[in-house]
Formats: structure tokens, C-alpha cells, sequence
């Protein structure tokens, strides 16, 4: 038998590690991990909490790359992450950027430090478009300088920028988990829905069903 502490840490893991995987359910993530936890529970119980939480957190984040690979896999269709779609579109805003209209030619932007992942910025602009305006500005003001030393941070904060305030890093954490979820229904909605390049085929809702977030209108 496992312990009380054993299940309420890989409860806690579970609803931490399905906000990184939204497309993916949090009670499956926790069953996995208390699964994993039964298989070993002697070794388990006598973990200190912080290796507990540590351990299992690797075990979740584990589960969900296979459920995804899997996923892509048999459908050729890819599912984004909100740390995913955080680094790309600081790639394309640094490049091309994506916060006026959408792109009149499709082109993408990719990440070679997370596997080469990749978007269509088509996709993305009309991802952006599904947010509100101020979680885009929001997001906007974070990418220009997402990636920066604290020397860069300091020139840039020089020539006018200014620093996301705690409430408005709280937002942008909301608003990369809902851009993601938009991204991944853009990229796989039916082709007669999509008015422009890139068009994606219909995500069936198995195994990779999206995480409603509550409408929020900006907060």
C-alpha cells in the first residue's frame, strides 16, 4: 500500500504537469503515476518529499512525451505544448514577428533546441487572433526579450521597454496555455474551415482531448 503522502503528491504532480500538457487528461496523468507508485510502493514511501515530488513529476512529464509521440505517430498530426509555443513565437517575432496582419505567404519558424519543432507563422497569426487583444500585447512585450541575459534585459529596459509585472506574468502564463490550445485547434481543424495556407485535417477527441480553460475576457 501506498501512502497518504505518496497520493496526494502524485495528485498535486498530476494537476502541475497537465498545465504543461493540456491536451491530455489530468486524472490519466495522476492514475499513471499512482500506477507506477503500486509497482514500487516500499521505495516510494520511504522517498523524502522534495525526491518524491521530483521522481514522480519525471515520471508524469515521462508518460506525457510517449502519449504525445504516440498520438503523432498514428495521425501525422502534432500537438504543441504552452512551453512549445512559448519559445516559437519568440523565434517569430524575432524574425518576421506576427502581431500585425495575418501573413499574405505562409513561411515557418523552428526551435532546434526542442527537437526542431516548428509552426506555420500562418497558424500562429491566426492562433494570436484567438486570444484577447491585451493577453497578445502581453505576450508581445515577453518575447521581445524571452531568451535575454540580464545585460540585454538592462539595455532594453533602457531604450523604454518595461518588465511584465507579477500580475501581468501571471497573465501571460494564462494566455501561452490558451494560445496553445488555439494553435492546436488551428492546426488541425478540418481543411474546408481554413481560409489560407497551411490547411490542417480534423483532430479526433481520443486520447488528445484539449483542457477547456475557463473564458476569461483579458484577466
Amino acid at each position: 500500500m501506498i501512502t497518504d503522502l505518496v497520493i496526494e503528491t502524485a495528485e498535486s504532480v498530476g494537476r502541475k504537469v497537465a498545465r504543461d500538457w493540456p491536451f491530455l487528461d489530468v486524472e490519466d496523468i495522476t492514475q499513471h503515476v499512482l500506477l507506477e507508485a503500486c509497482t514500487r510502493a516500499d521505495d516510494y514511501n520511504g522517498m523524502p518529499p522534495d525526491e518524491l515530488w521530483s521522481f514522480l513529476t519525471r515520471k508524469a512529464v515521462a508518460y506525457c512525451a510517449r502519449e504525445r509521440n504516440d498520438y503523432v505517430y498514428r495521425t501525422a498530426r502534432y500537438l504543441y505544448t504552452p512551453e512549445e509555443v512559448r519559445v516559437l513565437l519568440t523565434l517569430a517575432v524575432e524574425s518576421v514577428g506576427v502581431e500585425g496582419d495575418a501573413p499574405t505567404k505562409d513561411g515557418y519558424v523552428s526551435a532546434p533546441d526542442r527537437g526542431n519543432v516548428c509552426v506555420s507563422l500562418w497558424d500562429l497569426s491566426q492562433a494570436l487572433d484567438g486570444i484577447p487583444e491585451r493577453w497578445r500585447r502581453i505576450l508581445m512585450r515577453r518575447a521581445e526579450c524571452d531568451g535575454f541575459d540580464s545585460e540585454q534585459r538592462r539595455k532594453l529596459v533602457e531604450a523604454g521597454w518595461e518588465p511584465l509585472s507579477e500580475s501581468e506574468q501571471r497573465t501571460a502564463r494564462r494566455a501561452t496555455e490558451r494560445l496553445a490550445e488555439v494553435l492546436n485547434r488551428v492546426v488541425n481543424r478540418l481543411p474546408g474551415d481554413h481560409d489560407g495556407p497551411g490547411a490542417r485535417k480534423a483532430m479526433p477527441n481520443a486520447r488528445a482531448q484539449a483542457v477547456t480553460h475557463d473564458e476569461r475576457d483579458g484577466e
